[in-house]
């Protein structure tokens, strides 16, 4: 028992040794205070978007070694400035310059501060705060509304000062329209880049340069509404940046003359534009030769005669009438994307109209090389096309068509056909390892939709894309 007692005893002994010991073993400074001599260098008045703030520090110590010297600049509720750099030894100086932008929400009159922080390795911190300078705004008494390049047909519109806000009515610019906002317009839709201008810089509305516009770092104001006709108005807060437009609200068609509704394209053989459909009101369409097979079956059923129900949901849509084979295109906007949507594009396939073609190139340039898959359920998608197989060049057992889902009009992200079911024609899912060739290569076709026969068969069909049970169904129409 005495034993144990005198292990217990050094053991206790040796605890409280090492509860004794410093942390690290570190040399500890006595304490110390960083002293902080600051001026500022610049004149007392700063004009935002051309000059800068400039100062110098001088920090000193007699004690304890330096460690950092924090600065923040800073403008009413914006941050010109935040940095930490690296102090040592017992002395530190140098000068500091930072360029004072014209953004958002920059204050008239309003101090340029500038905090600094001084800091020794104990931790132990001294505070400045520099404000003598104040920052006067650019005066910006008129505004325009002008084209991104010279133009005789658009010499851009004069904004008017209303209280805060510069405004302009009745424009009647088509609902996608760029532009810039320049201080100075000259004749003939020219920009005078010697004063201000406003276009889009890091995704926000900003002063930008000529040359950040030409070198692709600017950009300009995209303005866009397709719920709308035309942009009728502008509002723009040289204070805050913000800027707001308006228009006439598009209203649904209920009458849609392919001829006059829709608009030739410069070197296209289709006509198009942008329309509003709602499935609630009935659509009477003219200028097609043939009613029965000029209609989009995806999109429209007929009603009577003419007259066609809209299928999809209420909204704007891109509309194509090919007059050479006397069909309507319907399809969401370019932007749409999965899961309100899918693209799919491929060989073997075509538009069902009255005289069908295969398209023979994957891609999403041209009409008929893709197709959009209507949402007819949550997660169900549907397209009608023209399929066409025959022999496979390149396959021992496979035919010619070949085709793939994308969850945008593009490439990108896509689905896999080996993880679906095929029903209702001789058609592979194929997987993440992909088909191998007649010449030896492996891994070709990976997640395509390929006929896996040469044998022939061709008709209009339904395909029905179903990410619920994971199968691919096809209903010959014709």
């Amino acid at each position: 028992m005495k034993r144990i007692f005198q292990v217990l005893f050094l053991a206790l002994i040796a605890i409280g040794y090492t509860a004794c010991q410093p942390d690290s073993f570190r040399e500890v400074y006595p304490e110390g205070k960083p002293v902080v001599e600051a001026k500022v260098l610049s004149e007392s008045v700063i004009n935002y978007g051309e000059d800068s703030i400039s100062f110098s520090v001088k920090i000193t110590e007699t004690k304890t070694p330096l460690s950092t010297l924090s600065i923040k600049v800073i403008v009413g509720i914006n941050v010109i400035a935040n940095e930490e750099v690296r102090t040592k030894d017992y002395e530190y100086s140098n000068t500091f310059t930072y360029a004072v932008p014209f953004g958002p929400n920059m204050p008239e009159g309003e101090p340029v501060q500038v905090y600094l922080t001084a800091t020794n390795v104990e931790g132990t911190t001294t505070d400045v705060i520099l404000s003598e300078c104040t920052g006067k705004r650019p005066v910006i008494e008129t505004l325009y509304v002008m084209p991104p390049k010279p133009s005789t047909k658009d010499r851009g519109k004069q904004m008017t000062l209303d209280g805060d806000q510069f405004v302009v009515y009745e424009l009647g610019y088509p609902k996608t329209y760029e532009c810039l906002l320049a201080v100075v317009g000259t004749k003939f839709g020219r920009i005078d880049w010697n004063y201000p201008v406003f276009g889009m810089l890091n995704g926000q509305i900003s002063l930008i340069t000529e040359e950040q516009l030409t070198n692709g770092e600017a950009t300009t104001i995209l303005l866009s509404n397709d719920e709308i006709e035309t942009i009728d108005t502008i509002q723009f807060n040289p204070v805050t940046f913000d800027l707001y437009f308006s228009g006439k609200v598009a209203q649904p068609v209920s009458k849609l003359d392919v001829n006059v509704d829709l608009a030739e394209v410069a070197g296209k053989t289709y006509r198009y534009a942008k329309i509003f459909f709602d499935p609630a009101i009935e659509v009477t369409v003219s200028g097609v030769a043939n009613m029965a097979t000029a209609y989009n079956l995806d999109y429209m059923e007929v009603a009577n005669g003419n007259v066609v129900k809209f299928l999809g949901e209420k909204g704007m849509y891109e509309v194509y009438y090919l007059p050479a084979e006397d069909y309507i295109v319907v399809e969401p906007l370019k932007d749409a994307v999965y899961p309100n949507v899918m693209w799919m594009t491929g060989v073997g396939f075509g538009l069902p109209t009255i005289a069908p073609k295969i398209n023979t190139s994957w891609g999403f340039d041209n009409l008929g090389q893709y197709i959009a898959c209507r949402t007819v359920a949550p997660k169900v998608y549907q397209f009608t096309a023209y399929l066409k197989n025959g022999v496979n060049a390149d396959f021992a057992t496979y035919g010619s068509l070949n085709f793939k889902f994308f969850h945008q009009k593009g490439w990108g992200g896509e689905e896999s056909g080996g993880n679906y079911e095929q029903i209702g024609l001789p058609i592979q899912g194929v997987g993440p390892e992909g088909l191998t060739k007649l010449n030896g290569d492996t891994g070709a076709e990976a997640g395509n939709w390929i006929a896996n026969t040469q044998e022939e068969f061709e008709g209009i069909y339904r395909i029905t894309l179903d990410q619920n049970k994971f199968t691919t169904t096809y209903e010959k129409i014709r």
